[in-house]
C-alpha cells in the first residue's frame, strides 16, 4: 500500500503543481487589485476540500484497478476469460489500451489454438507413420526368414523405410518451409533422372518399364523440395501399377508423369490432396498415409508449381506439373 501511495502521489505531482500555480496566480491578482485576502482564503479552502474528496475517490478507484491488474500479473498463466472481464477505466486512452490488449489476448488465443491444432496433426502423423513403418519392417523379417537371397526385395524394403523417414523429416521442416528454401537454377531432366535412379530397383522388382523423353529445361526452384514432390508422385505410380510402366515427358511448360496403374475413382479425385485422405485405393492396399500428395501440394504452392491429376479406373493416372513461376526455358 505504501508503495502504491508513493507512486500515486508521484504520478499526480504535475497536477498538484498546476493547482498550486493557479492558486498563486489568484493570490497575486487579489494582491494587485487590493481585494480582501479573506475571500481568497475561503475560496482556497473550499477548493482544497473538494479536491481532497476527489483525490480520495480517485485514489480508491485507481487502487482497485491496480489490484485487479496485479492479480493477473501474479498468475503463472493468464486466464484469457478473466482478462477479458477486467475493466481498468472509461477514459478514451484507457479504452484504446484495453482494446489493444484485448486484441493481443485474442491473438494469443488464436495462436494457442493453432499450436494445439499443429500438435494434433503431428501426433496423427506420427501415429500413421509408426503404423506405416511396421509394414516394410515386417516384410524384411519375413524375407530374411524365408528367402535370405532376396537381395532386391530387401533393398526395396529398406528404401521404403528410408522414404518414410525422409517424409517425416520433410513434414517437420514444412512448419518453416520459407526458411528452408534455397532457390537456384536446376536442369529439370537431371532432377527427374535422379528420382528414377532412386527407384530403379522397384521398377526391376515389379518388372515395370520407365520411359523418359529427353528434354532441355532450366527452372529456378529448390532442388531438394522438387525432388521430394517428384518422389511422392513416382513412388505412388510404382505402388499402384501392376503391369506396364511409367512415362515421363515435357509438354510445353508442363512435366507429365503418366502410369498404366489401377487408376483413381472419380469420387476420390477432388479430395486427393487432402491431409490423411487415402481414398479407396489406399484403404484397399493399406499402403498409403494420405500425406505424400498433401505435402507435395503445399510445397508446390510455395514454389509456384501447379499440380493437377487426371485418372481413369483400370487405365492409369496422369500427373501434370506446371512450372508457372521462377522459370527460364532453353530450346
Amino acid at each position: 500500500m505504501k508503495k502504491f501511495l508513493y507512486q500515486y502521489l508521484k504520478d499526480r505531482m504535475g497536477y498538484y503543481l498546476f493547482v498550486i500555480l493557479i492558486s498563486m496566480m489568484f493570490l497575486v491578482t487579489f494582491f494587485l487589485y487590493d481585494l480582501p485576502i479573506m475571500a481568497f482564503k475561503d475560496g482556497l479552502l473550499f477548493v482544497v476540500f473538494i479536491l481532497l474528496i476527489w483525490e480520495v475517490i480517485d485514489m480508491r478507484q485507481t487502487y482497485k484497478k491496480h489490484q485487479a491488474l496485479h492479480q493477473l500479473i501474479n498468475q503463472e498463466t493468464i486466464d484469457n476469460q478473466l482478462y477479458q472481464n477486467v475493466t481498468v477505466g472509461n477514459g478514451l486512452i484507457e479504452e484504446d489500451y484495453q482494446t489493444l490488449l484485448k486484441k493481443i489476448s485474442d491473438d494469443n488465443q488464436r495462436l494457442e489454438h493453432e499450436l494445439s491444432s499443429e500438435q494434433r496433426k503431428l501426433l496423427d502423423y506420427y501415429g500413421m507413420w509408426s503404423h506405416q513403418i511396421k509394414t516394410p519392417l515386417a516384410a524384411l523379417q519375413v524375407l530374411i526368414e524365408t528367402d535370405p537371397t532376396a537381395t532386391t526385395k530387401i533393398k526395396n524394403e529398406i528404401s521404403t523405410i528410408d522414404g518414410y523417414l525422409s517424409m517425416m523429416l520433410h513434414y517437420l521442416k514444412m512448419t518453416n518451409l520459407q526458411d528452408d528454401l534455397v532457390l537456384k537454377s536446376v536442369a529439370l531432366e537431371d532432377v527427374v533422372k535422379k528420382v528414377i535412379k532412386k527407384y530403379r530397383m522397384f521398377f526391376i522388382q515389379k518388372e515395370l518399364s520407365v520411359t523418359l523423353e529427353s528434354f532441355q529445361k532450366e527452372i529456378v526452384t529448390d532442388e531438394k523440395w522438387l525432388v521430394f514432390i517428384l518422389e511422392q508422385i513416382v513412388f505412388n505410380s510404382i505402388k499402384y501399377t501392376k503391369t506396364g510402366g511409367i512415362s515421363i515427358y515435357l509438354s510445353g511448360e508442363t512435366l507429365i508423369i503418366q502410369d498404366s496403374g489401377i487408376g483413381i475413382l472419380p469420387q476420390d479425385l477432388p479430395r486427393i490432396f487432402e491431409s490423411g485422405y487415402t481414398g479407396f485405393n489406399g484403404r484397399q492396399h493399406q499402403k498409403a498415409t494420405g500425406l505424400g500428395l498433401h505435402m507435395s501440394q503445399n510445397v508446390a504452392n510455395q514454389l509456384g508449381i501447379n499440380l493437377e491429376i487426371e485418372s481413369e479406373v483400370g487405365k492409369g493416372t496422369s500427373v501434370f506439373i506446371t512450372f508457372s513461376q521462377y522459370e527460364s526455358t532453353y530450346d
